[in-house]
């Protein structure tokens, strides 16, 4: 079922552009087999199997058009009462569709073993963004606060936390860091920094830590390791909690970073995200 929401906030101000000594971020594409970007498709409302969830579209003023996202709802959902909000950004070749339905249900398993409180999850379409721009601009100014209208969230950055993979990973700490009054937590699977990142966490790394805000960075060993070594190093500087993890084995597969990590990431979820 495809529900229109159309009621959105004014939107916001654009992200600054890089500087002229920090080239622009591309997402990155995975395979040899990939010679050109794989076409955008802004809404995509085939949804796997999975309880709970459901698709709607977005008219996006920061867009310009309609744009995709599914909403998970957890067993025994009750609109009395109030939830926080896990949002799930997806890597290159996804969609808001994409990872709906396996990433809630490591959720589900998460809640069902006490690591983490009965959440919902918002799975945005970011095309081939990086989560910069005006798919930022149409996550924090538009999805956000429309989540916050439109189901019963505790809308307040101590009960939100962003999770990605890949794009979505890196796209999940640049969002948390580049608005630090949104997110109690970030995750990256398998995602890297840039210096643009770089220079945003050091500019705004007072204010996250003096919040408590807290990261999560997980990378397989043969997956682009290494990935956050900079940003790491400027969260020890300024005493922002950073949390990494490798793992053995494991490359660009989504599927082995839930293996080795969703419990982990559950449990760091659920130390962070107020009730």
């Amino acid at each position: 079922m495809v529900l229109a929401i159309l009621s959105l906030l004014p939107t916001g101000s654009w992200a600054a552009p890089p500087s002229k000594a920090c080239p622009a971020v591309k997402p990155r594409h995975r395979g040899p087999e990939e010679t050109a970007p794989p076409r955008v498709v802004w809404v995509d409302p085939d949804l796997p199997p999975g309880p709970g969830l459901v698709h709607r579209v977005l008219a996006s003023k920061a867009l310009g058009h309609e744009v995709g996202c599914v909403v998970w709802t957890p067993e025994g959902y009750d609109a009395t009462k109030r939830y926080p909000v896990v949002f799930f950004l997806h890597g290159v070749t996804g969609t808001e569709s994409a990872d709906a339905a396996g990433f809630s249900s490591h959720v589900a398993r998460g809640i069902a073993a006490g690591a983490i409180p009965p959440v919902l999850v918002v799975f945005p379409n970011g095309g081939l963004s990086g989560y910069r721009g005006n798919v930022e601009e149409m996550i924090v100014d538009e999805l956000v606060p429309l989540i916050d209208r439109t189901y019963p969230t505790l809308a307040r950055a101590e009960s939100r936390a962003v999770v990605g993979f890949s794009m979505g990973g890196s796209g999940a700490i640049w969002l948390a860091v580049a608005h630090p009054g949104l997110f109690a937590a970030a995750v990256s699977w398998a995602g890297s920094d840039d210096c643009e990142l770089e220079r945003l966490l050091a500019k705004n790394a007072p204010g996250l830590a003096k919040r408590g805000f807290g990261m999560l960075l997980v990378n397989g060993e043969k997956d682009n390791p290494d990935g956050f070594r900079d940003l790491l190093a400027t969260c020890r500087r300024f005493g922002v909690r950073c949390t990494t993890t490798r793992l053995p084995g494991v490359a660009h597969d989504l599927g082995a970073y839930y293996a080795q990590s969703s419990q982990q990431v559950m449990a760091f979820l659920g130390e962070h995200l107020k009730r």
